[in-house]
């Protein structure tokens, strides 16, 4: 049986897209859920609602470009980058841990590039 490599990165883009999308469309259905986690440095400059809307709909966004495979590499870095900075406000807890991982494989998406079935790979050709 031949494994090809391709199907791991549209399987990867995809799952991870969907995790952007679970979060980011329910940050945007019910902001009060996810008020308790915004860092205190944001609070400084935006209601605690704002944040968690704004970061939803980022989410949101930006998980769409994922999915589709539009800008892959800025979308998954500015995902991954994102993940790591929510990773290190939270710091040693296990979700911080799972946020790690998570922000790493999106990082993983900018180093291998589209996939043949991102809308990237169809605008070049």
């Amino acid at each position: 049986m031949k494994i090809d490599s391709e199907y791991g990165k549209i399987i990867l883009r995809i799952s991870l897209s969907l995790v952007f999308l679970w979060f980011g469309i329910n940050q945007v259905i019910d902001p009060g859920s996810w008020t308790g986690l915004v860092p205190s440095f944001f609070l400084a400059l935006f209601s605690a609602k704002t944040v968690v809307l704004l970061n939803g709909s980022m989410e949101i966004i930006f998980g769409l470009m994922m999915i589709s495979g539009t800008y892959l590499r800025f979308s998954s870095f500015v995902l991954g980058l994102h993940l790591f900075g929510i990773a290190f406000s939270l710091w040693y807890s296990a979700i911080a841990i799972r946020d790690f991982g998570l922000a790493f494989a999106t990082i993983s998406l900018f180093f291998l590039g589209p996939d043949k079935l991102c809308f990237d790979s169809y605008r070049r050709a």
